[in-house]
Formats: C-alpha cells, structure tokens, sequence
C-alpha cells in the first residue's frame, strides 16, 4: 500500500479540535473516525453494470424523472463522461457538493458516499477524492477521503453534515506525471492539498480515459452493499474537466441511476443544469422500479463495471487548521 503524508496547515486557530470521539468543525460538533470499523470497506467494490430491466412501458409514478440515455449501476449514480475524440486523455476533475445530513437513517451501518474521480470506468485504475457517510451507533460519521486503486483509501478529516465540499484532482505532466488533491471546506482559504501522488505512464494513461461525479452505495469487505442511507437530495455545482463544462462537446456523457437487483430505482441523477455542469442526486420519496420509466428517458446499457476495491484499513482524524 501506498504510504501518505498529510500536508497540515497550521494556524493560530484551529477550525478541527480533537475531542475523542467528537470535534468541532466551525463550532459544530461533529463524530470522528474513531467511530469506524477499521477492518471494513466503506467504499464499495464496483458491481457489474446490468443491462436495464425497463419494459419500456409509461407507469403512473411522477416522482422521478431520468436524463434521457439514463444507464443502471448497482451502487454508482450520476455522470460519468469519457472523450469523445480517442486522442483525447483527461488530466484534471473538479466538483462542489453539499455533504448529506443522514441522520434520519434508521439502521446502523446505513452507509453512502459522494466523491470525484478520474478513470474506473474502462480501467482498473482510478483516483478519487469525496466524502463517505456513515451511521455508527446511531451517530452519523463523515469523513473526507482519497484514493489510488488498487491501494487503501485515506481518510483526511472529519466533517459535519451540510459542509460545502469543492475538491480538484489535477495532474502536473512529467515522464512520471504527478496528481495533486487539493480541497476546500465551506469555502475556508487557503485550499488544502494532500501530498501530490505521483503515477507511472500506465495509470496516468488508464485513469484518462474517463471522470466521474458520483453518489454511492457502499459495501463491505465481503463485497455486499451497505444499507443505503437516507441522503436525500445531494446537489453536485461546477462538475468541471480539464477545466470545461461536464457537457462540453469534447465529452460523451453519460448519467447513471442506481438500482437495486430487484428493480427498483434508490438513487436518481437530475438533467444537467442550464450551465452544463451542475445536478442533483436524489433518493426517491417512494418506491419506484425501472418499469415505470418511459422508453426515451431510459436505455440498455451492455457495458460493464470493473470490479474493484475500496479497502479502509488505516482510519485516523487529523487536526487541520487554517
């Protein structure tokens, strides 16, 4: 595994103070990584895609509405785009999300995950950085985290619920090109920047061939998915890559709705944004199966998912100022 070291920007106030199992995040109090099971994958391996099981058929359900060209994950929703032109690689991704308040999740280990990512799509290999949710002895715990596939993921702080996330993964090019994470939290200045992790040819090549924009249901060690937890509405602004609109004409894009292996739908992606690089991921109030989506706003999709690891296995709280 790939060690990390945190880069800590310390100042005469600290906005994280360690308080065992509670900190305060801007005066918040919030849960922190002691809470978490260090042996379990918080991140989900990445199930096979399924073709869609729409009949094609109008229900009479009108409290979802799917992107037309909407495709089925098992635990992903939102946008993915790969380059339209196959000479074209992709080298930086950026996002804004608000992270959910899941605190109305009712059952213990209930979990989700929203984050930003270069490749995994048609490779193994994959950058990510975002945040992950989850219910621990009845308290929600959330933490910022970053990951190189195949390697552990990191945790870097803990967070409270209605944080305002804008995370960046951007390459400086070189023989061996480096990938810095820098993020921001609720706006706070100067950005935070993890130590840039540098990546032979190979990935680098591998992780260009696609980004994403994600909410997630994650799962275990064993590979089975997490109860998903009641996130509600989590809207994603600025989803940006080598600095264009995530619909910016070099882009093929693609949204994702998650649906269970019984049909039914629990995460849907909105249409984009006049702006081109904003939507929402959202948790329907009731139930609903892809049956009931209409023939043009759904299509099947034969491709799949790699499967790959997302293995917490160092979980630690880092006291960050600014």
């Amino acid at each position: 595994m790939m060690k990390t070291k945190l880069k800590m920007k310390i100042a005469s106030s600290a906005v994280l103070v360690g308080l065992g199992v509670c900190s305060l995040v801007n005066g918040v109090p919030i849960h922190t990584a002691s809470n978490l099971k260090a042996s379990t994958d918080i991140l989900s391996r990445y199930h096979w895609r399924r073709p869609s099981q729409s009949s094609g058929t109008q229900g009479n359900n009108t409290n979802v509405t799917l992107p037309v060209g909407t495709q089925e994950s098992d635990n992903w929703a939102g946008y993915i785009v790969t380059p339209a032109s196959t000479s074209s690689q992709y080298s930086s991704v950026s996002g804004i999300w608000t992270v959910p308040d899941i605190s109305s999740s009712q059952q213990n280990d209930a979990a989700s995950a929203q984050w930003i990512g270069l490749g995994g799509v048609s490779s193994t290999d994959l950058l990510q950085m975002g945040t992950v949710e989850q219910i621990q002895n009845g308290q929600p715990v959330i933490e910022v985290f970053w990951e190189q596939l195949p390697s552990s993921a990191q945790n870097v702080m803990a967070v409270p619920a209605g944080s305002t996330i804008e995370a960046t993964i951007a390459e400086t090019p070189g023989v061996n090109p480096t990938y810095n994470f820098t993020f921001t939290v609720n706006g706070q200045t100067p950005s935070q920047t993890i130590s840039p992790v540098t990546l032979d040819s190979d990935y680098a090549q591998a992780i260009g061939t696609s980004a994403e924009w994600i909410s997630e249901d994650p799962s275990n060690q064993n590979n089975q998915l997490y109860p998903l937890a009641n996130m509600g509405t989590v809207s994603y602004q600025s989803a940006t890559v080598n600095g264009r609109p995530l619909n910016d004409t070099m882009n093929e894009v693609q949204p994702d709705a998650l649906v269970s292996s019984n049909g039914n739908i629990l995460i849907v992606p909105s249409s984009l944004g006049p702006d081109g690089e904003s939507f929402t991921t959202s948790v329907p109030t009731t139930s609903v199966t892809t049956s009931t989506i209409p023939t043009l706003g759904y299509q099947p999709n034969e491709n799949l998912f790699h499967h790959r690891g997302y293995r917490q296995q160092n979980n630690f709280l880092s006291n960050w100022g600014w």
